[in-house]
C-alpha cells in the first residue's frame, strides 16, 4: 500500500457551482451529521446495520465523537479510510473504503449523501473522489460493495459509476432489524476510465444537465423524520475526553487479549478415525515445509514455505479466530501433518467469517478435506456462534469447489481479480453457508 495518510482531504471538485471536497471527520460535524440522519432515517435505517438502541440512541454525541477517533485510527493503520463529504462548507454525507486488505490489494467501499442532493450528481463525485484514491494512492486492485437488493438509490448509484454485480450474497449481513441478501457489486483496476472516475462522473453529469440541487431552506424529502435534538451543539471537553478514555481502554483491553492464548482446539472428523483438525503448533514447520516441497505450488494457506512463515503464522493465530490470522489449524492424519486450515475475517459484529483449507493430496483425499470441511462449519457455528461462513474457490478448480459443495456450502457468484491466500490474482468462485443450512447432511 502506497500510503494512507492521517490529514486527508481529496477534491475539491466543482458542479453546479458548489465544491465538493473529502476529509476525516472532525468533532464540529456533529449537529449537522445528527440532523441529517435523523432527517434521512427513512432513506437510511432501512440499509443500516441492525442495533437494539432507537435511531435517536444512536446518533449521539458520544457515538460521534468515538466515529471520528476510530476514523483517526484506522486511518494511520491503513485498515479503513473513512471521509466526511464536504459540500460549501457544509456537512453533506460519508463515504469510505473500508476492510482494507494491505496484501491483496482490495478493500470495500460503502457510501451514504444527503438524500436532498441525491439524483443531483453529488454522491457520484464523492464516489469517484474515493475510489481515485483507492486506486492511486492506497494501490488497490480491486474494491467491492455489498448493496441490499431493495436499495435502489445505491444500486443505480452503483451501476452509474461502473460498478459490475458479481452475486447474491444470501443473508450477508443484519440491517433493518433482520438478516438480509446482498448483492456483491465490484469495481477492478482494469475498468478505471481513462480521466479517473471523478473527471469521468464530471463530464457525464455535465453532458446530461442533471439538475442542480434545491437552494438551503427548501423542503425535506417528503416521509422522511424531522426529529431533531433541541440541544445539539459540538461536544464538550468533558464528552470527548470521556469517549477518549474508554475507547483506549477498549483499545489495551484488544491489545491483552491478542496476548493471551487461545485454548488448544481438537475437532474429530466423523467417518475417519484418525484424522483430527487440531490447532497448530510451531514443531508442525518443518513437517509442513516438507509437503509443500513435495506438493510443488505454495499451498492456498497463505503461508510462506519457510519455518520463519510458520513461525510468524503460530504468533498471529495465538489469540484465536479474532487474531489477525484467526484460528490456524493442522489436518493431522495419524500423527502425521497433512494439510492446513483456517478459519478468519471474523467481521465487525463477531457473525460472519472465511475459511480455507488445503491438503497434502498425498496425505488427504477430497473425502476427507470434505470431511474437515464439515468439521471446521459445524465448529464456527455451534461453538462460536457464527451465521454466515463463507469462501473462495480459485475459477477452475473443480476439485476444491466439489469439496465446497459436498460440504453443504452454495456457490454465490464469481469474484473478479481477487487475490486468494496463495497470493494468485484472478477469477474466484464464492462459496457461502448460513446457520442453519445443510451443513451437517
Amino acid at each position: 500500500m502506497r500510503g494512507t495518510p492521517t490529514a486527508l482531504r481529496l477534491g475539491p471538485a466543482r458542479l453546479h457551482g458548489s465544491t465538493l471536497l473529502l476529509r476525516l471527520p472532525r468533532y464540529s460535524d456533529f449537529p449537522q451529521w445528527r440532523e441529517l440522519r435523523l432527517r434521512d432515517r427513512a432513506c437510511l435505517e432501512p440499509f443500516w446495520h441492525t442495533s437494539a438502541l432507537s435511531w435517536a440512541e444512536r446518533h449521539t454525541e458520544k457515538a460521534w465523537v468515538r466515529e471520528c477517533l476510530e476514523a483517526a485510527t484506522n486511518a494511520r493503520t491503513g485498515r479503513r479510510i473513512a471521509t466526511v463529504i464536504e459540500i460549501d462548507g457544509r456537512f453533506a454525507g460519508q463515504v469510505e473504503i473500508g476492510n482494507i486488505d494491505v496484501r491483496a490489494r482490495q478493500g470495500e467501499m460503502g457510501i451514504w449523501i444527503d438524500a436532498r442532493l441525491g439524483r443531483h450528481g453529488f454522491g457520484g463525485i464523492a464516489a469517484g473522489l474515493i475510489l481515485d484514491f483507492a486506486f492511486d494512492a492506497l494501490g488497490l486492485e480491486r474494491v467491492n460493495a455489498p448493496i441490499s437488493p431493495g436499495n435502489a438509490a445505491a444500486t443505480s448509484g452503483a451501476v452509474q459509476i461502473g460498478f459490475v454485480r458479481e452475486g447474491r450474497m444470501r443473508l450477508h449481513f443484519d440491517v433493518g432489524g433482520a438478516r438480509a441478501d446482498h448483492d456483491l457489486w465490484s469495481m477492478t483496476r482494469a475498468e478505471i476510465p481513462p480521466k479517473g472516475f471523478t473527471e469521468m462522473w464530471l463530464e457525464r453529469t455535465l453532458q446530461h444537465r442533471i439538475a442542480p440541487p434545491p437552494p438551503a431552506g427548501s423542503t425535506t424529502t417528503p416521509g422522511a423524520s424531522t426529529e431533531v435534538s433541541k440541544d445539539d451543539h459540538i461536544p464538550d471537553t468533558a464528552t470527548v475526553f470521556g469517549v477518549l478514555a474508554r475507547y483506549r481502554c477498549g483499545q489495551l483491553w484488544r491489545a491483552a487479549r491478542q496476548l493471551l492464548p487461545a485454548r488448544p482446539v481438537l475437532l474429530r472428523l466423523p467417518g475417519h478415525d484418525r484424522v483430527v483438525l487440531r490447532s497448530a503448533r510451531p514443531a508442525d514447520g518443518a513437517a509442513r515445509t516438507a509437503a509443500v516441497r513435495n506438493a510443488g505450488p505454495l499451498p492456498a494457506d497463505g503461508i510462506g514455505s519457510s519455518g520463519t512463515a510458520w513461525l510468524r503464522e503460530i504468533a498471529l493465530s495465538a489469540a484465536g479466530v479474532r487474531s489477525p490470522a484467526g484460528l490456524l489449524f493442522v489436518l493431522d492424519a495419524a500423527g502425521v501433518y497433512a494439510g492446513t486450515a483456517r478459519l478468519f475475517d471474523l467481521d465487525l459484529f463477531d457473525r460472519n467469517a472465511r475459511i480455507q483449507l488445503w491438503a497434502d493430496p498425498a496425505r488427504a483425499g477430497d473425502d476427507v478435506r470434505t470431511a474437515a470441511t464439515r468439521a471446521l462449519l459445524t465448529y464456527a457455528f455451534e461453538q462460536l456462534g457464527l451465521f454466515r461462513v463463507y469462501t473462495a474457490v480459485a475459477a477452475g478448480d473443480t476439485a476444491s469447489a466439489a469439496v465446497a459443495a459436498a460440504a453443504g456450502l452454495h456457490q454465490e457468484g464469481t469474484m473478479r481479480s481477487y487475490t486468494g491466500l496463495d497470493g494468485q490474482r484472478g477469477d474466484h468462485e464464492l462459496w457461502a453457508i448460513t446457520a442453519g443450512g445443510d451443513q451437517h447432511a
